[in-house]
């Protein structure tokens, strides 16, 4: 005979009668004194969890770790400077380190144009610097009122976070030529005042080319107050000798001119456009070749003493054209861009490598060429042209960001400032304007500023009350908003 037909209530009720009686797992028993929740980091303190931090691969962990907590994207955001110093390089262009541009018109008069340098922000650099904000400088509190000193200054270099301003001789009422150094995005507001440079001929300096290497150029990287500027012009009435010339923050001088090994005409100098730094050595593009010159190491009077000019296959004697930028592998490439196709005109630009034999050799480099040629091209079939006249401009190159800025005329339909994204392969336009602007220049910050504009703000309220990394004030005289690092 079958057993009564039993319901899922019956059975339930069953068990819980039957619980009682069964033996219950040792897991589940929680012993007296024993403690509950908590992190294995909590005991840990906020200097040893910044070192942990900075051992981690790369920057994407950091900012993955800034993410989990409050407390970790706190560490993150309040010692973004010693981890950022530890970290490897990134090894590949991170195109949100770009922040914007600058430009100033010094052909206008005083009166009509801005007293800072205009500054156009990417679409990518409105979660740093919120909406509205058009002046990067008036954002950070260095223009305008009492610290007015940057006023009717123009820029002339950047590089890691670092901008480099030629100020106006009116400004401080002596001959010679002001540069002022700082970092925008960075909370300090600190700029450095380089001493006015006369040349050892007792001219003035006009025209030059400014290269910039700062401490996470070095190996081991030095602190980020550390920077060298080197500057490359022609000394005389007539201007027949070229000299490099470098100034070093911890001596807080100019060294001693050098005499440079090639003799660059004045009017090549005038265009003689961005440098970029490859393994402590900074590079220009010149007509006939690369010059090459050693800056991370200097003799005892401040001189630079390595230097050398790498030659082309070709000369290349259109600057507007012609760019050097720096590869994700650490590699030195020349870039130009022109207008290809019969019909169908489009933009294409090629990018030629060079090659060292011995990497802290300048002169065992060599741009590739025939059978050993590794060039690389990126078509923008999307830029419809109607000529080949087309007025193209490259202006600046990001290396850490892999972001190339040029600038197009009126004659191509296509008038404007645009940027091409070298990993990605597509280009986006950034202003309307751009092809009648004398001081161009791009601006990226470092991987410091990245590290904490990545933490979001909101995540570091707690109790206690932590420093606020973006609290806003406004200055009473002037109505400019600056960011301000507040410790409750």
């Amino acid at each position: 005979m079958l057993p009564p037909r039993t319901g899922r209530r019956s059975l339930r009720r069953s068990a819980a009668f039957a619980a009682p009686y069964c033996r219950k797992p040792k897991h589940r028993g929680i012993k007296k004194g024993r403690k509950v929740g908590g992190s294995p980091t909590a005991s840990l303190s906020d200097d040893a969890l910044a070192n942990i931090l900075a051992r981690l691969p790369d920057a994407a962990s950091v900012v993955r770790c800034a993410a989990t907590c409050r407390r970790w994207g706190r560490v993150v955001a309040t010692s973004a400077a010693i981890v950022s110093r530890s970290l490897p390089p990134i090894g590949r262009f991170l195109p949100d380190l770009a922040v914007g541009l600058f430009h100033k018109e010094t052909d206008l008069p005083a009166a009509a144009s801005p007293l800072l340098p205009c500054f156009v922000p990417m679409a990518s650099a409105a979660r740093f610097l919120g909406a509205g904000q058009q002046r990067l400088l008036g954002v950070a509190g260095l223009g305008g009122g009492d610290r007015g000193i940057l006023d009717h200054s123009r820029p002339v270099a950047s590089r890691n976070g670092r901008l480099v301003m030629e100020l106006k001789h009116e400004v401080h009422g002596a001959d010679g030529l002001w540069l002022a150094v700082c970092n925008p995005m960075m909370h300090d507001n600190s700029i450095v005042i380089v001493p006015p440079l006369i040349s050892e001929a007792g001219t003035t300096i006009q025209d030059y080319g400014c290269a910039l290497l700062t401490g996470q150029d070095l190996r081991p990287p030095r602190c980020n107050t550390f920077f060298r500027l080197l500057l490359v012009y022609n000394r005389g009435p007539a201007g027949n000798s070229t000299v490099l010339r470098c100034y070093s923050s911890d001596a807080g001088c100019w060294g001693r001119e050098a005499e440079c090994s090639v003799q660059v005409p004045s009017s090549e100098i005038r265009d003689i456009g961005q440098a970029v730094v490859r393994r402590g050595v900074a590079f220009w593009a010149l007509d006939l070749g690369v010059l090459g010159a050693r800056l991370d190491e200097i003799d005892q009077h401040g001189a630079v003493t390595d230097m050398h000019l790498m030659p082309y296959p070709t000369p290349h004697t259109m600057p507007q054209k012609r760019l050097l930028g720096i590869s994700p592998d650490n590699r030195l490439f020349f870039m130009d861009m022109g207008v290809v196709g019969w019909k169908n005109k489009f933009l294409l630009a090629n990018l030629c490598y060079f090659k060292f034999s011995d990497e802290d050799n300048i002169r065992t480099g060599r741009m590739l060429f025939g059978p050993d040629r590794e060039d690389q091209q990126v078509r923008m079939p999307n830029m419809k042209l109607s000529h080949y006249n087309t007025s193209v401009k490259l202006r600046w190159f990001g290396e850490k960001s892999g972001l190339v800025l040029f600038t197009m005329g009126r004659p191509s339909g296509h008038r404007g400032t645009f940027v091409l994204n070298l990993r990605d392969k597509v280009f986006n336009k950034v202003a309307d304007d751009g092809d009648s602007w004398k001081n161009l220049l791009g601006y990226e910050m470092d991987m410091a500023a990245y590290l904490v504009s990545s933490v979001n703000p909101q995540s570091l309220v707690e109790k206690p009350a932590m420093p606020s990394i973006w609290r806003f004030a406004v200055c009473r005289t002037t109505g400019t908003r600056y960011i301000t690092l507040e410790h409750r």
